[in-house]
C-alpha cells in the first residue's frame, strides 16, 4: 500500500515537471505565434475579423502531450492561415471549460473541440459547428475504460475502491460516459472510487495506467489505436473492460467574433484540406482523414450498456 501510494506521488510529481518543462520549450521556440491569456489581463471582446489583416486566433486542448499537441495543431493551423490569408495566433489551454469560455467571450475565433465540451456549452452561448471530423474511415469515436493487461478486473464493479484517471470533467470518453455507467447503478466517482484524478490529458491518462501508476484509466478510443502504431509495447500492457457508445469525433467550432462570409471560407478551406498533399500530410499527424459537414446528430448523447468497439 505504501509502495502505491509512493508511486502515485511520483507520479503526479513527474506529470506536473514534464509538463512545465514541455510548456518552457515550446515557450521558448515559439514566442511570436503562441499567447498564454493566463497572463493577460483583459482579453478584447472585439471582433479578430472584422479586419481581413488581423488574426484568426485558434484554440486547441492537450488530446496528446501538450508539445506534440502544439506541433500537429500548428501545421494544420499555419494551413489555415495561409488560405484564408491570415495570420493565425495559436493557445493551447488546459480545460475545455477554459476553451469554451475563451471563444464564447470573443478571446478565441475557432477552436478544434471535443464532442463532450462542445455538448456542455453548445446551448450557453453563439457557437456553430464549421465542420466534423473523419478519424480512420469513422465520424465517431468512443471511449475506453482501461487496465493493465495482466488486472484481475473484468468489469466496472472490479474497480471499485482503486485508483483512476480522467482527461478532463467535461470530456465524454474521458469522464462522462463512465460517470454515466455509475449513475445508473446510484453511484458517484467520489463514491466508487478511492482515488481519482484529472490529468487533463488523455494521453497522460492512457500512459498511467499502462505503466500501473494508476488501476484504470478512461479514455478516448483515438489514443489507444495511436498508441497501437506509434508505442505498440504500451498498447499492449492494457486492454479494456468497457466502451462507451459511438460519439461523434471532435467538431471544428467558431464563435461570434467570425462573420457568416468568414465562416464560410473557413468551412470550404476544412472541408477541402486532405485534397492538397500539405493538407493531408498535416492532418495524419492527429490521426484525421479529412474534414467533413457538419452533423450535429454526431453530439447527440446515446445511452445504454454493450456496445462494441469500432475497429478501424
Amino acid at each position: 500500500m505504501n509502495r502505491n501510494k509512493i508511486l502515485f506521488g511520483l507520479f503526479l510529481l513527474v506529470t506536473a515537471v514534464l509538463g512545465w518543462l514541455s510548456y518552457c520549450r515550446f515557450d521558448a521556440a515559439n514566442r511570436q505565434d503562441y499567447l498564454d491569456f493566463r497572463k493577460v489581463a483583459a482579453t478584447p471582446i472585439a471582433s479578430a475579423l472584422s479586419n481581413d489583416k488581423q488574426a484568426l486566433r485558434i484554440v486547441v486542448f492537450s488530446i496528446l502531450l501538450p508539445q506534440e499537441t502544439i506541433v500537429h495543431y500548428r501545421t494544420i493551423a499555419n494551413y489555415l492561415g495561409e488560405k484564408v490569408q491570415r495570420p493565425v495566433i495559436l493557445i493551447q489551454r488546459k480545460s475545455y471549460a477554459e476553451m469554451a469560455v475563451l471563444l464564447l467571450n470573443g478571446g478565441a475565433d475557432l477552436a478544434f473541440f471535443s464532442s463532450g465540451g462542445y455538448n456542455s456549452f453548445r446551448n450557453v452561448g453563439e457557437m456553430e459547428v464549421l465542420v466534423s471530423q473523419q478519424r480512420m474511415g469513422q465520424p465517431y469515436n468512443q471511449g475506453f475504460l482501461l487496465v493493465a493487461k495482466d488486472s484481475e478486473a473484468k468489469t466496472l464493479a472490479d474497480l471499485r475502491g482503486k485508483t483512476i484517471a480522467f482527461s478532463d470533467p467535461l470530456s465524454y470518453s474521458g469522464y462522462s460516459f463512465l460517470a454515466e455507467m455509475l449513475k445508473e447503478q446510484q453511484e458517484t466517482p467520489e463514491t466508487f472510487f478511492g482515488r481519482y484524478i484529472y490529468t487533463y490529458n488523455h494521453e497522460k491518462s492512457f500512459r498511467a495506467v499502462a505503466t500501473k501508476l494508476v488501476d484504470a484509466a478512461a479514455v478516448t478510443s483515438l489514443i489507444y489505436y495511436r498508441a497501437q502504431q506509434k508505442t505498440p509495447e504500451l498498447a499492449e500492457a492494457v486492454k479494456f473492460i468497457a466502451v462507451s457508445p459511438p460519439f461523434g469525433a471532435g467538431p471544428v467550432v467558431v464563435g461570434k467574433s467570425v462573420n457568416l462570409a468568414q465562416r464560410e471560407s473557413l468551412r470550404k478551406n476544412l472541408l477541402t484540406m486532405h485534397e492538397d498533399p500539405r493538407g493531408k500530410a498535416a492532418l495524419a499527424g492527429l490521426m484525421i482523414d479529412k474534414y467533413i459537414p457538419a452533423n450535429l446528430d454526431y453530439y447527440e448523447p446515446k445511452r445504454g450498456t454493450g456496445f462494441a468497439r469500432i475497429k478501424p
